[in-house]
């Protein structure tokens, strides 16, 4: 009988590194308490883009997300409870609430490359074991490479986190499909973003951008934060499925 090395079980010492490589890509990642403001553009293969103005309120393990655009206004809501495990998007334009169960919540939101659960900031490590760690060069360049499986597969097989080998700085993130066939890669920037916290305002150097690449259709879909204001206390309300349908 021959085993598949895939799902071999790394020595002790290998997991431990593994899993906390997979902690710095959650730590990186921005789930700030507090109000996000960030854009949301999706870019075709054509040339066409559009863009949407995203504000993200978020509160421990609950977040609401809004998606405006200039010539419609609010589009869309989506809410996120228990870190993602429950998700409620709500159709401004519709005015209908759809609950994502299983395999929808891979569904790619607005036709970006973002599913709903890329956006819901639901933890990698809780929800994946990581089976392979070491190290990959990338045009002479020596990357960390984790491979990551999901603990209940729905639809993501596998996923592939690449570090920096100095700072161990999340870069990229590959996505498989159900059937092991790589579809979309999200590579993951850093630099300066206005944070608002104790009646101050600085730049922090966190990660500012995700551009996410279709690789089936060849659009690109750029996810860019632009201030973290930690002030604001959102109101337990938000979060209440009962308030979600209104505008």
């Amino acid at each position: 009988m021959t085993g598949d090395v895939s799902h071999a079980q790394a020595p002790p010492d290998k997991a431990r590194v593994a899993q906390e490589l997979v902690a710095r890509l959650d730590q990186a990642l921005l789930k700030a308490d507090g109000l996000v403001k960030a854009n949301l553009i999706l870019i075709k293969k054509t040339g066409d883009s559009w863009t949407w103005d995203m504000s993200i309120f978020r509160k421990g393990e609950d977040s609401l997300s809004l998606f405006e655009s200039k010539g419609r206004g609010l589009e869309y809501k989506i809410l996120f409870k228990e870190d993602g495990e429950l998700i409620f998007a709500f159709n401004a334009l519709s005015r209908k609430i759809f609950k994502k169960n299983d395999e929808e919540k891979y569904e790619n939101h607005l036709n970006t490359g973002f599913s709903f659960v890329d956006l819901a900031g639901t933890s990698y490590q809780a929800n994946y074991n990581p089976i392979v760690q070491s190290d990959l060069d990338i045009a002479g360049k020596k990357m960390k490479r984790v491979a990551l499986r999901p603990i209940v597969p729905y639809f993501y097989s596998k996923l592939i986190l690449l570090l920096e080998p100095d700072t161990l700085r999340p870069t990229r993130l590959d996505f498989h499909d159900k059937d092991g066939v790589l579809y979309k890669t999200m590579n993951i920037k850093y630099g300066p973003v206005k944070v608002k916290a104790k009646q101050k305002v600085t730049k922090e150097d966190i990660v500012s951008r995700l551009e996410m690449l279709d690789l089936n259709t060849g659009a690109i879909s750029v996810l860019e934060y632009t201030e973290v204001d930690r002030d604001v206390k959102p109101d337990p309300s938000l979060f209440e499925l009962d308030n979600l349908n209104r505008l």
